[in-house]
């Protein structure tokens, strides 16, 4: 626990208002960054006070997550789709060479209709200073790796081959009505 409080923190830091006289603060946001003199700052979610009453927020709150999957880790791709997917990463800053083939995902929060920030989710290599793989010494199976997140500046096109999903659906339909059904009798 601290010895001063967040507000006396704040005067230290210089924080100053000039309210005009009869004027109070009605509400106020603090982002809050953490640390010792130089290493280890850490970024709090803001803090808005007064706090919403219960009930401000909807419940079930109106926000979907949304994941895309770009490319499963058992999922064979043909050399188009990989150009495509290549272009991509680099045109998003993610060096191609560094990202293992494991699942590539696009995931981000829908507000209504609207997406929010979007990021790449990737797995990447770990390289030691000289560039090369470094080896998982725990695990002695190959490379170490790790999980990244980069935020989507340059969306990736449809896959030219993809007919849509009435079409899609009209496949599965078509699947559906060959196959005979159950009836559920022994």
């Amino acid at each position: 626990m601290s010895e001063k409080t967040i507000g006396a923190q704040l005067d230290d830091l210089g924080l100053c208002v000039d309210l005009a006289p009869g004027d109070r603060v009605l509400e106020a946001t603090v982002t809050l960054i953490t640390g010792q003199d130089g290493y280890g700052a850490e970024r709090h979610e803001p803090v808005t006070l007064p706090r919403p009453t219960p009930g401000a927020i909807p419940v079930p709150h109106p926000v979907e997550r949304r994941i895309i999957t770009v490319v499963s880790d058992w999922q064979q791709i043909n050399e188009e789709q990989r150009t495509r997917i290549v272009a991509w990463l680099r045109a998003n800053g993610i060096d191609p060479r560094r990202v293992a083939r494991s699942t590539i995902t696009i995931e981000c929060k829908m507000y209504g209709d609207r997406p929010g920030r979007q990021v790449i989710g990737f797995t990447e290599y770990y390289e030691n200073p000289e560039g090369q793989k470094e080896m998982n010494w725990r695990t002695l199976d190959g490379a170490l790796t790790y999980q990244r997140w980069v935020e989507q500046r340059v969306p990736l096109e449809p896959d030219p081959q993809w007919a849509g999903w009435d079409a899609r659906h009209a496949e599965l339909d078509a699947m559906k009505a060959e196959r005979p059904q159950e009836t559920g009798h022994a």
